[in-house]
């Protein structure tokens, strides 16, 4: 019997061009860009600064960057997050064209655009206890994808809530006739992508997509717990499935920073080196 051994690579959530360069030293794959202060609000659009920084300074990133586009946090009042206006959506086609214009971004060295956006159905789904059924917003996300050329597109964590319900896989396969590359997701709104419930979504979207779609799972990523999900989702090749962490330090008071843990980030490196798929 032949034991295989395979590496999953890892992404790693950064705030500020310091933290993408520590990743980075740290045995990171690939970095998703955020604007400093903004973990609490989930990642949002980072200045470009931030990116010159990285690829013009005396220390270089080397490996890609998806540049995240989000012009605000969740809104207040509890009302659905991901559901853009007009206006809002007139801002992140200027942000990715900032973007484009800089050309601080190669799109043939994997660099991409990250974004998601939802809408609400009107009627009541019996499916869902009685809440509203979500949606991918094809309108949005088209205007993103084509403003993006030639730069892939990732659709992120916005997709949690549908991918909590039975309509997630034709809903993933939208996202794949749209034109986008790459879905980063927890397999739920509740938990993150460890947990097994979320594990056994991500596994069945990836049996129903693997090669088309690249699956990013994350959410709440530690070294606990990532080792089950890795043998599990293991048996899945570089083109289908990576991992995604934000590897915080939390201060003494318990909040979260915005500085990486090298610790926690250093073990899930190794463990995802050599993983041996269930």
């Amino acid at each position: 019997m032949v034991l295989v051994v395979r590496k999953i690579n890892i992404e790693v959530a950064a705030f500020s061009a310091e933290m993408a360069l520590k990743a980075q030293a740290l045995g990171a794959s690939r970095i998703e860009l955020n604007a400093r202060g903004s973990y609490d609000d989930g990642g949002l659009t980072p200045a470009i600064d931030e990116l010159a920084t990285l690829r013009t300074g005396p220390r270089k990133l080397e490996i890609p960057v998806h540049v995240m586009i989000r012009p605000r946090g969740p809104p207040a009042g509890g009302q659905s997050d991901f559901i853009y206006s007009t206006h809002e959506l007139a801002q992140m086609v200027t942000s990715i064209c900032e973007f484009k214009a800089s050309g601080l971004m190669n799109p043939t060295a994997g660099d991409r655009f990250v974004f998601g956006a939802i809408q609400e159905v009107d009627t009541i789904d019996p499916q869902m206890d009685g809440v509203k059924r979500t949606e991918v917003d094809e309108t949005i996300c088209k205007a993103l994808i084509e403003t993006a050329k030639p730069f892939g597109c990732v659709f992120h964590r916005a997709f949690d809530p549908i991918a909590a319900t039975p309509y997630a896989v034709p809903e993933v396969e939208k996202l794949i006739d749209l034109g986008f590359e790459c879905l980063l997701t927890a397999g739920d709104c509740v938990g993150g992508c460890c947990y097994p419930d979320n594990t056994d979504k991500i596994d069945a979207i990836c049996r129903r997509v693997g090669g088309k779609l690249q699956i990013i799972a994350g959410g709440g990523v530690r070294r606990s717990g990532l080792k089950a999900a890795a043998e599990q989702l293991g048996v899945y090749d570089d083109k289908t499935l990576w991992f995604h962490t934000a590897s915080i330090k939390y201060g003494p008071d318990g909040e979260p920073t915005e500085d990486i843990d090298s610790d926690e980030l250093i073990a899930m490196v190794n463990l995802l080196s050599q993983v041996k798929p269930a």
